[in-house]
C-alpha cells in the first residue's frame, strides 16, 4: 500500500534559510538510511507563496499504511519543533493515474 507522510514547518522569522538546510539534510539522511526499503522517497518543498513555509513529504510501500505515520516522521516532526510551527499528517493513495489511465490501488 502507498502512503505519503506529510510534515509542514512555518519557520521562526529569520530562520528561513536554517530551516531548508536543515530540511534537506534530515531528507538524504533519512533517504539514505531507509535504503529504499519501504521508503520510496523523501521530498523537501517551500510554498510558492509564503516564505519561510516548507513541507516535507515521505512517500512509503508498506503492507498496510500507518495511520499515525512512521516513528522517523514523528521523530523528525519533534527536532523540526526547534525551527518554528509543524504539523504532520498522513495520506493513504487510492488512485493514481499515468498517461491518461486511473489505477485504482
Amino acid at each position: 500500500m502507498r502512503w505519503m507522510e506529510t510534515i509542514k514547518i512555518q519557520s521562526a522569522t529569520g530562520k528561513e534559510q536554517i530551516t531548508v538546510n536543515e530540511l534537506i539534510a534530515l531528507a538524504q539522511k533519512v533517504q539514505k538510511s531507509a535504503n529504499g526499503q519501504v521508503l520510496r522517497d523523501a521530498m523537501v518543498f517551500c510554498h510558492a507563496s509564503v516564505p519561510g513555509y516548507f513541507a516535507l513529504k515521505l512517500f512509503w510501500n508498506t503492507d498496510t499504511a500507518q495511520t499515525r505515520g512512521s516513528m522517523i516522521g514523528l521523530s523528525l516532526t519533534q527536532a523540526l519543533e526547534a525551527f518554528g510551527l509543524v504539523d504532520r499528517s498522513v495520506w493513504i493513495e487510492i488512485s493514481q493515474t499515468k498517461g491518461g489511465k486511473e489505477d485504482e490501488q
